[in-house]
């Protein structure tokens, strides 16, 4: 004889057991459930303080200045601009994390459909962060790194630019605890791999680090990501051959193909953290010398990007930055190596001013990628990291000019030039996400009150669109800066101290 049915259980009747559906179900006109059904409500809980809470539908708006975008239920405008497009149904269909909690699928869920498309320019099915969820399955390192960041950002999504650290709602309390357990997790458990590398392994482990650094810039951007950096070299240089283009040619399948994908994007990543973090550091990294990304053997694709700067316009910076860092170790009375190193410094400034950001923007797009990339306001991106990196090439030429007792180029313009394309593309969000460096080597070289506040309100926009504290971080940088000048005038020291990513 059949169980009773779930529905007279529910019901307090006796069931009669005579089949499926049973008669008094049939009778009453009600569906005969063998067990208790699943029960799908409004909100992301059914009981409890989240109840009727949801994460609403993502929305356009044309322009925002005439047509403030309405505000959601309890959801900060951070979250607003990375609002779901779909519910969460990634670890619901899942079988590989049916086993997880309800948290850990929601952060998992929450990566896959806000953090994956925050970390790169242009989303798309090959998505290179979002193809890390594969690795995560079978690897509990990078399943913790993934769950922090996503706690972390879900976390920071409750603050405002000018308030971080009040957060009323239970529910961002949670998630501020939530990235710090998963955090902790992911450190140990890359410690303990780290111990007893295996070769298997290795490919998730520098994802691992990678995505740790990018919690680092959603926490602060200070520091961490250096000791990370050095984590990496460290694990290279145990296994040298793990990012080696050579060392998977024989593989063919598809499978093949996305694994050296995601090896050359990982490497890439830590090359550019490497040189824009290096740019502003009190230090020069070292990690360039030990990846070798082949830059010029592979050709970035515009949707493997994650800021959309240009290799040579990261060698440029990388030659500027070690240019600066030469600075200290001149002997300041051999005039002959310095004017050396300003003729080579003008030389790097003559090939960037003459980088063609409209001819790269249209190269780097393929036919079939027109319909998804606006090629004028991507050459926008461009020039504005191109402008960015002659504002900073013409700071270290100016130190090395200071040094030699020679009076200082003005480039004002180039600075009023770099505000003007950082406006043209405020309400390009997916475009304008990218846009902290240039936007704080603007900040740098503000010379009134009106630009400062361009400033401020760019930040304030970055902040709204990804939720980094780093940016927070930069803002309170620059507004030192200019009080330093207020105060001391140019004389202020180009180096700013610590050690900050501000990517």
């Amino acid at each position: 004889m059949r169980a009773a049915c779930w529905t007279c259980r529910k019901r307090t009747i006796q069931c009669d057991r005579t089949g499926n559906p049973c008669s008094k179900c049939e009778k009453a006109g009600l569906e005969c459930f063998e067990t208790r059904p699943l029960r799908w409500v409004k909100g992301v809980a059914i009981r409890g303080k989240m109840r009727g809470h949801a994460l609403e539908e993502d929305y356009k708006v044309a322009n925002r200045k005439p047509h403030p975008p309405l505000k959601l239920r309890s959801i900060s405008p951070c979250v607003q601009s990375l609002a779901l497009t779909r519910p969460l149904s990634f670890a619901l269909q899942d079988p590989s994390t049916k086993d997880l909690d309800w948290s850990s699928r929601f952060y998992l869920d929450y990566y896959n459909i806000r953090i994956a498309k925050l970390f790169i320019l242009y989303d798309s099915p090959s998505n290179p962060f979002r193809s890390l969820l594969a690795y995560a399955v079978d690897n509990i390192t990078l399943k913790m790194s993934i769950m922090a960041v996503s706690a972390r950002h879900f976390a920071n999504s409750a603050w405002s630019f000018n308030q971080t650290d009040d957060t009323s709602s239970p529910r961002f309390v949670n998630a501020n605890v939530d990235a710090l357990h998963f955090k902790t997790r992911a450190i140990k458990a890359l410690s303990s791999s780290l111990s007893h590398p295996e070769s298997s392994q290795k490919d998730a482990t520098m994802a691992t680090i990678l995505l740790l650094i990018f919690l680092d810039i959603l926490e602060s951007g200070i520091d961490g990501w250096k000791y990370h950096l050095h984590g990496a070299e460290g694990f290279v240089k145990i296994s040298q051959s793990m990012l080696e283009p050579d060392a998977s040619q024989h593989i063919t399948s598809d499978s093949g193909r996305i694994l050296e994908e995601t090896r050359r994007f990982v490497a890439r990543q830590f090359s550019l953290v490497s040189t824009i973090g290096g740019a502003l550091s009190s230090s020069k990294s070292t990690l360039q010398s030990c990846i070798n990304v082949h830059e010029g053997k592979y050709q970035e694709s515009i949707f493997r990007s994650f800021l959309g700067c240009p290799a040579f316009l990261l060698q440029a910076i990388r030659y500027f930055s070690d240019q600066r860092h030469a600075i200290k170790t001149l002997q300041m009375h051999d005039d002959a190596l310095i004017q050396e190193r300003i003729r080579e410094t003008q030389s790097m400034l003559h090939l960037t001013e003459n980088f063609d950001s409209l001819e790269w923007a249209s190269n780097s797009v393929q036919s079939k990628d027109l319909r998804a990339v606006d090629t004028e306001k991507l050459s926008l991106l461009l020039e504005s990291y191109r402008i960015a990196t002659l504002i900073y090439g013409n700071r270290v030429l100016r130190a090395l000019m200071t040094s030699t007792g020679t009076v200082r180029s003005d480039y004002h313009g180039l600075v009023r030039q770099l505000l003007d394309l950082i406006d043209a593309l405020e309400y390009e969000d997916t475009l304008f996400k990218c846009l902290l460096w240039p936007t704080f080597i603007a900040g740098l070289e503000c010379q009134n009150e009106s630009e400062q506040q361009q400033v401020m309100r760019y930040l304030k926009t970055l902040w709204d669109l990804t939720c980094c504290l780093n940016i927070i971080n930069a803002s309170t940088i620059v507004q030192g800066h200019w009080r330093q000048k207020h105060f001391y005038g140019n004389s202020v020291p180009d180096v700013i101290g610590q050690d900050w990513l501000l990517v």
